[in-house]
């Protein structure tokens, strides 16, 4: 697991997983997945001029992988903990970008499945977090990608942590037109559902890339020798 990174350009705000673990091993067994009740898909956005009703907004499946396993965990096991993982990222997801009506200016209960020190220190981080850097000056927020890697440490056949390596993509239009990636990690504890108790989050402009990307960069480094 990553350490946290005080005082640097990225906040991780991480307590030590190992000591978590080893001070209270029954907090974060996993006992299974979690009910379907709580992990919602993609949910519908909304226009401004339609009385604040959301309308079908375009369905992006997330796509949840599992990714490095440390210790011993069966793989049907392994893909239970994706599953319920998917959907606490899901949940954010939802809450702070997509579920929303835009132009939007209030961020109240943005970040449900975080403990209570996570979520205090995310409303710190709502240009972060959230849409909040762009919300009031856009008219609709759109998923393109929605992808969740999933490492899990585990010992006898039980999740005792994971890191979620998440990517959102989406598209906003209005008074700002952008295509804007979150890449983040989320290091998260089972208490009764997967919580977020620690993150590591950037958001920008999405990364573009391809031959015709790096054509150019090479002509501009050629034109800075001559």
């Amino acid at each position: 697991m990553p350490s946290p990174h005080p005082g640097g350009p990225r906040r991780t705000l991480m307590t030590g997983l190992v000591v978590v673990l080893t001070a209270t091993p029954g907090l974060v067994a996993c006992t299974g997945e979690e009910p379907r009740s709580e992990g919602p898909g993609p949910a519908a956005s909304s226009r401004p001029g339609t009385g604040g009703e959301p309308r079908p907004a375009r369905r992006v499946r997330t796509d949840v992988a599992v990714g490095e396993v440390v210790g011993a965990l069966g793989p049907v096991k392994r893909r239970r903990v994706a599953t319920g993982v998917g959907r606490a990222v899901d949940r954010w997801w939802d809450a702070a970008f997509v579920d929303a009506t835009y132009p939007r200016r209030r961020y109240r209960s943005v970040f449900p499945g975080f403990t209570p020190g996570a979520a205090q220190a995310a409303r710190r981080d709502l240009d972060r977090m959230t849409s909040h850097r762009l919300g009031e000056r856009i008219d609709a927020l759109t998923p393109v990608r929605r992808r969740v890697v999933v490492d899990i440490l585990a010992t006898q056949e039980t999740a005792r942590g994971v890191t979620a390596r998440t990517t959102l993509d989406y598209q906003t239009s209005g008074e700002v037109e952008r295509r804007v990636r979150v890449s983040a990690r989320l290091f998260m504890l089972y208490r009764e559902g997967w919580r977020i108790f620690g993150y590591d989050v950037l958001q920008g402009p999405k990364p573009t890339s391809g031959p015709r990307g790096g054509k150019a960069r090479q002509r501009g480094r050629d034109r800075s020798r001559s």
